[in-house]
């Protein structure tokens, strides 16, 4: 167990609840959500097992109850129930498919690394929509709809955004350390 790693995984999970709680505190300082930026940097700096340990935390810290999470109820296992829940599973698989993929120094192997995290989290967090849409709340719904629900709407929020600045701020914290 490295302990440096294990150390920073803490602080991006304090990075995760902390934006989080900023999000719903303050909204308009922060008409969207950076949370994936940290998802992918943990995978990034931390590698796979580390980043998705991370992510883990941030979920269970946030299903104990504790007021971290970006939108109504903020925490609990309510949560589970929302139809964006699954983009929180996302998160956890996301870091680590991130880190799998990136080798330090490889600009190429961060692009793909961060870019098949945010597929990785799309397919987590769409398929979580459909089953709570479809299947809890009984409502009509197709893929695409799902997809104008919870596709379209971030992507024009910026997540390639978001993905590019993961790893332009990933890479250049992992060359200076």
């Amino acid at each position: 167990m490295n302990v440096r790693k294990l150390a920073m995984s803490s602080v991006f999970a304090a990075l995760m609840c902390l934006t989080g709680m900023l999000i719903h505190w303050a909204p308009a300082l922060i008409p969207f959500s950076i949370l994936p930026v940290f998802v992918y940097l943990s995978g990034l700096i931390l590698g796979a097992e580390y980043g998705a340990m991370a992510m883990l935390v941030y979920l269970v810290l946030g299903l104990f109850g504790l007021p971290v999470f970006a939108s109504a109820p903020f925490g609990g296992l309510g949560y589970i129930l929302k139809p964006t829940f699954g983009f929180l599973l996302g998160y956890v698989a996301a870091a680590y498919v991130v880190g799998r993929f990136y080798r330090e120094g490889s600009l190429w192997r961060a692009i793909t690394g961060v870019f098949f995290g945010l597929i990785v989290l799309y397919l987590f967090g769409l398929s979580y929509l459909y089953v709570i849409l479809h299947w809890v709340l009984h409502q009509t719904t197709s893929i695409a709809g799902v997809l104008a629900i919870g596709f379209v709407p971030l992507l024009f929020m910026g997540d390639l955004i978001k993905a590019g600045l993961a790893v332009w701020v990933g890479q250049e914290i992992v060359r200076r350390r």
